[in-house]
């Protein structure tokens, strides 16, 4: 028999409550701590899944229902064909990319917002973020 700490006892007590009335952000980001602080400010308005794995990711859009999906990181081709198959997956789920400007990348710049709703570029302003996060999922 293995003994449990009073965190573990806490952690499997946990339920995951879905509140069907409100719409489902997956958050997508390699920084935990990032992934975290998004969540924090959603989730009062929105069910907010994060993940800090591209492999959950695509998990989580194509077998769960989400409404719209926040992306950090960085532009590249790879990024592009991954936002693609999770559109495809997930009827054309509107996407928010957060990234770092870089000038030299203008023409990937220039590639990545035709596949995707909205791009921010870090540091964020987050009122904007959210302001355009209420527009996607406006009904």
């Amino acid at each position: 028999m293995t003994a449990t700490t009073g965190a573990e006892n806490a952690r499997k007590s946990v339920q995951t409550e879905v509140d069907e009335a409100k719409k489902t952000l997956v958050i997508y980001s390699p920084d935990l701590n990032f992934c975290f602080s998004l969540s924090m400010v959603f989730q009062d308005r929105y069910n907010v899944v994060t993940t800090t794995s591209l492999t959950t990711l695509e998990k989580s859009v194509a077998h769960y229902t989400a409404d719209l999906l926040v992306v950090d990181a960085d532009p590249s081709e790879k990024m592009i064909q991954r936002i693609d198959r999770l559109r495809e997956s997930n009827r054309g789920i509107p996407v928010i990319l957060l990234y770092v400007y870089n000038a030299r990348e203008g023409t990937l710049d220039r590639a990545v917002r035709s596949h995707v709703d909205s791009v921010f570029y870090k540091p964020v302003e987050i009122n904007a973020v959210s302001r355009r996060i209420d527009e996607l999922l406006a009904v």
